[in-house]
């Protein structure tokens, strides 16, 4: 899977940052400060709904536990001459193909969740 770039919410922040910039240097500090306070509100507001997500998404790890046990036990059961019977086989076979493309959807809930927390809100010159 190719790797998520950073949330758009950075590059916005960023661009407020030199937009206050820009009115502060225009001789407008009133205005600049205006900005950055919301930014620094928002970037806030952003950060906790972004750590409530990455709470959720935190399935993952519940997941791959229970697939550690469900594919552990099908390659036991595989081992076993009752896992040889006809038909048997083939779908414990199925198990462990599915349970692996579980454990890749898993895997994508890590990487949006490790995407969420690259966010590091910066402090704002004044």
């Amino acid at each position: 899977m190719e790797a998520l770039p950073p949330p758009p919410f950075d590059r916005l922040r960023d661009r407020l940052d030199e937009i206050a910039t820009a009115i502060e240097l225009s001789g407008d500090p009133v205005g600049a400060a205006a900005i950055r306070q919301l930014s620094t509100e928002w970037t806030q507001e952003q950060d906790e709904w972004n750590a409530q997500v990455r709470e959720l998404l935190g399935v993952h790890h519940e997941i791959n536990n229970a697939l550690v046990g469900v594919r552990g036990n099908t390659q036991l059961m595989l081992m076993n001459p009752a896992g040889q019977a006809p038909g048997v086989r083939e779908r414990l076979e199925v198990v462990l193909r599915e349970s692996g493309r579980i454990q890749e959807a898993a895997a994508r809930l890590r990487d949006l969740k490790a995407v969420l927390g690259r966010s590091v809100p910066r402090p704002h010159a004044a």
